[in-house]
């Protein structure tokens, strides 16, 4: 697993992300919003796996509404996932202090705690509507 992109910098974690996407199929990946609230979104902060069948990658915690930029990075995340053909999209909740903890796990930990948890999600619910 390729970790990229830093915690609470959402503009230099999807620079970090578009750099990090060389050769990988969207069409193949599946995309996992990581996130510590449920019922609160306009609050909160979301890490992404994306888990492809040759590359995974690891962005943490850097968007949403809980970072300055963050909401706006993560509509330009999940716009730019779409129009490269990602189309299976998860979002796994888990509480706030497991978050960090869950990044720091081994690929293969990280992969099987996120996929037990993940619900499939509208990835429209992301995108941020122009005024």
């Amino acid at each position: 697993m390729e970790r990229v992109g830093m915690r609470a910098a959402p503009r230099a974690s999807l620079e970090a992300l578009k750099a990090a996407l060389g050769g990988v199929r969207l069409s193949e990946a599946k995309v996992y919003l990581i996130t510590d609230w449920q019922d609160r979104r306009d609050k909160a902060r979301y890490a992404l796996l994306l888990h492809t069948p040759r590359k995974d990658l690891l962005i943490p915690d850097a968007f949403g509404p809980a970072f300055t930029g963050g909401e706006e990075a993560l509509s330009e995340l999940v716009d730019l996932l779409l129009k490269g053909g990602a189309r299976r999209f998860y979002e796994a909740v888990v509480s706030p202090g497991e978050l960090t903890a869950l990044l720091g796990y081994p690929t293969e930990e990280v992969l099987r705690r996120v996929n037990a948890i993940a619900n499939p999600t509208d990835p429209g619910i992301y995108l941020k509507q122009a005024a």
